[in-house]
C-alpha cells in the first residue's frame, strides 16, 4: 500500500451499509456480518464475528474469535489494536459511528484511509475471484437465453422479474445481483428503472437488465427484445447500440485507457440520428458488488489491465419511446478482452 499501516480495520454497519472490502479480504462466501470486523495484518486475517455469523466464518477458514455484546466487541478491539501505531480504515464504506468506535478502541494510533489502496487491489481480479465471477456470468447467460420463450404479450413487468429470478435461481445463484429490471415500452428509456404493473403491449421494447449472484460475486447483463416486429426507428436504434458495443470491445486490451474506450462507442452512437441519446459511462468494474473499483467512462481515464472484469453497456434512450441497451461483462486480455456472457446479440422477437 501507498501508506504503510500495521493493519487495515474493516467494520460492517447494518445491512445495507456493509463494506464489500471485509468479504474481499475474508473470502467468506456466506453471512451477513453485520457488526462484525476483520482485521487485516501483513500476515494475517481475523475476523471479530457476532455468534450469529460464527459458523459462515469458521467455514471459510478464517480466524475467528466470536464476541456476543458490543462491549465484548469493544474490548476484543481494545486488546487486538493496543500495539498499533498506525491503522488503516476503509473511508469509503465506513460509517461515522464505525469510524468512531474504531478510533475509540485505537487509543492514540493514527486512522489513515486506504480506501483508495483497497480500489486498486480490488480491481484487478484474482484466480478464485475470476472463478466465481465466471460462474455467476454463466448463470446469467444461460437464463436469458430463456427470455424469449417465458415472455408474452399481456405479461406484467414483475412477472417478468420474478420468473427471471427463479430461473437464475434454478440455475444455481443465490439471488439476482440487484433488482432486476423489466421495462416494457416507453419505461425502457429509464436506464435504472423499477418493474411495475406495466404489461407488455406488441410493438414495444422490452429490456432486461439482470444479474446472478454466486458465492456473493456477481454479473450484470442487459438484452433488449422487442413485442412482434420492429418499427424502422426500433431496428435502428438497435443497430446502433449493437454497432457502438462492438467498436468498444474491438478496442478494449491490456493498457488501453477507459476513455479511448468509451470513445469508440459514444462515436458510434454520435454519428448517429441518436447523437446525445447515450447518457451514461460505457462500462464499470464488476466483482463483490456490482458497481466494483474499475470503470470505462469520459469522465475517468483509467487504464484498462489484464484481469479487470467489467461492463460494456451502450443505450440510447428516448424519451416517450423507449430505450436499448446491450450489456456484456468481460475479461481484459493481454491482446484483447474475452466475453463472459455469451448471449445472442440478435435482435429478437417475442
Amino acid at each position: 500500500m501507498e501508506k504503510d499501516v500495521d493493519a487495515v480495520v474493516l467494520m460492517n454497519a447494518v445491512e445495507p451499509n456493509l463494506d464489500g472490502s471485509f468479504f474481499y479480504a475474508t473470502g467468506i462466501p456466506n453471512g451477513l456480518f453485520e457488526g462484525c470486523v476483520a482485521i487485516v495484518e501483513p500476515r494475517r486475517t481475523e475476523v471479530l464475528s457476532s455468534t450469529l455469523e460464527e459458523l459462515s466464518s469458521r467455514e471459510a477458514g478464517v480466524k475467528t474469535t466470536v464476541y456476543e455484546t458490543e462491549k465484548q466487541r469493544h474490548d476484543l478491539l481494545l486488546r487486538k489494536l493496543k500495539h498499533m501505531r498506525r491503522i488503516g480504515v476503509n473511508s469509503r464504506e465506513l460509517t461515522e459511528r464505525n469510524y468512531r468506535l474504531v478510533k475509540k478502541a485505537a487509543k492514540g494510533a493514527r486512522l489513515i484511509d486506504v480506501s483508495a489502496d483497497i480500489e486498486m487491489a480490488r480491481v484487478i481480479k484474482q484466480p478464485d475471484e475470476l472463478e466465481r465471477l465466471v460462474r455467476a456470468c454463466k448463470i446469467a447467460a444461460d437464463a436469458g437465453k430463456e427470455i424469449p420463450e417465458m415472455v408474452h404479450e399481456g405479461q406484467k413487468e414483475t412477472e417478468a422479474a420474478a420468473e427471471l429470478n427463479y430461473r437464475m435461481m434454478k440455475l444455481g445463484s443465490s439471488g439476482p445481483s440487484f433488482e432486476t429490471a423489466v421495462a416494457f415500452g416507453s419505461s425502457s428509456a429509464e436506464p435504472h428503472y423499477t418493474p411495475m404493473n406495466r404489461k407488455l403491449r406488441r410493438g414495444q421494447l422490452a429490456l432486461f437488465d439482470y444479474g446472478a449472484k454466486y458465492r456473493r460475486y456477481v454479473s450484470d447483463v442487459t438484452r433488449t427484445f422487442v413485442c412482434g416486429s420492429p418499427d424502422r426507428k426500433q431496428k435502428e436504434m438497435y443497430d446502433v447500440v449493437r454497432e457502438a458495443q462492438q467498436a468498444a470491445i474491438d478496442v478494449i486490451c491490456d493498457g488501453v485507457h477507459g476513455k479511448v474506450v468509451d470513445h469508440a462507442a459514444r462515436s458510434v452512437i454520435d454519428k448517429s440520428r441518436f447523437k446525445g441519446r447515450f447518457i451514461h459511462s460505457t462500462g464499470h468494474g464488476l466483482g463483490i458488488s456490482v458497481h466494483d473499483p474499475g470503470s470505462i467512462s469520459y469522465a475517468r481515464d483509467m487504464v484498462l489491465r489484464k484481469n479487470m472484469v467489467l461492463t460494456v453497456e451502450p443505450g440510447v434512450y428516448l424519451k416517450g419511446f423507449g430505450g436499448v441497451r446491450i450489456e456484456d461483462d468481460i475479461l481484459v486480455t493481454e491482446n484483447g478482452c474475452k466475453i463472459l456472457t455469451p448471449l445472442s446479440k440478435e435482435f429478437i422477437r417475442i
